[in-house]
């Protein structure tokens, strides 16, 4: 377990997850700021009773917090690389200062204009949100998900799809490779990405490359031909030599397993499915999912990260 959490610069978060992991951090920043200026006396009002009451005590508690706050603030905002140990600190911090709540409530203390009941009862409820909000944000959720499915979870070599030609391809016969698997389709304003994905194994197959095309026709009816048809197109117009396979759906209900693997091991940016043709998922040569690249990123571009992995 620790051993991924030191790598958890490498566990990829969503643009939703960010923007709240950010927002969260920035609340802990301004939060912990009137610990220590403006809100004071209202902090000080939830001190839990069962503590000490000497009020240099309560101020030293008080301060402490604030200044922990803003440091836990600044590192959500700034510590990217370390945003799982952030989320476990930040959530470990708010089960911490749980009693601070319930001495607020059982007690009726009025802070933060928490006057009634009813108030200080949803507030009471508003810090298990936090705490999810802290592990959900940062991927620490996530993590412990990938490890307490890995005794279940299947590798990329697990799969077989069936060529164009319709023989059935078992991926295990790639291992050791580097794999790009990528939805395609003919009569798309990006299928001259072909060209780059053709150019892209042509220069480095040699040092174990591979690119698996999948035909898709779910993204605008965009590739209605057969086997045949689809097969001729790409060799006439692009002279594609990698392999093609049959034709498949990459999202709903009739997805091919290999895409809805993919889809769950490399989340996409506002939900995991894929958004057109053209998105270009990247397996190292260890069998292991690494990137997810958008259908508008073009080949030439991932060239760079290709050729480190390999």
């Amino acid at each position: 377990m620790y051993d991924i959490i030191l790598n958890d610069f490498k566990m990829r978060t969503t643009k939703l997850q960010t923007a709240f992991r950010l927002l969260l951090g920035t609340f802990m920043t301004l939060a912990g700021i009137g610990h220590l200026s403006f809100q004071r006396v209202e902090f000080q009002a939830q001190v839990p009773s069962w503590l000490s009451q000497n009020p240099d005590f309560i101020n030293f508690v008080v301060i402490s917090s604030g200044i922990v706050e803003i440091l836990l603030g600044l590192s959500m905002l700034l510590l990217v690389r370390h945003k799982i140990k952030v989320g476990f600190a930040l959530a470990l911090f708010f089960l911490l200062i749980f009693p601070g709540n319930i001495s607020q409530y059982v007690n009726n203390v009025d802070a933060f204009g928490l006057d009634t009941d009813t108030k200080r009862l949803v507030r009471l409820f508003f810090q298990p949100v936090l705490i999810l909000w802290a592990l959900w944000s940062t991927g620490a959720i996530q993590l412990f998900r990938k490890k307490n499915d890995s005794s279940n979870q299947v590798n990329i070599y697990d799969f077989e799809a069936k060529r164009l030609n319709g023989k059935d391809q078992l991926l295990n016969e790639y291992a050791g490779k580097t794999i790009i698997v990528v939805n395609t389709a003919s009569k798309c304003g990006l299928t001259p990405q072909y060209e780059g994905l053709e150019k892209l194994y042509n220069d480095y197959k040699d040092k174990g490359l591979v690119i698996l095309g999948f035909p898709c026709n779910q993204f605008g009816k965009q590739e209605q031909g057969n086997a045949n048809e689809i097969e001729s197109f790409c060799q006439i117009n692009y002279g594609v030599s990698f392999p093609l396979f049959d034709k498949i759906d990459v999202n709903g209900a009739k997805a091919h397993p290999i895409f809805t693997y993919l889809k769950q091991a490399l989340p996409g940016s506002f939900g995991n499915n894929v958004k057109w043709n053209f998105t270009k998922f990247v397996i190292d040569k260890t069998g292991k999912p690494v990137r997810r690249f958008s259908p508008v990123t073009k080949p030439e571009k991932m060239e760079a990260f290709i050729k480190k992995i390999l």
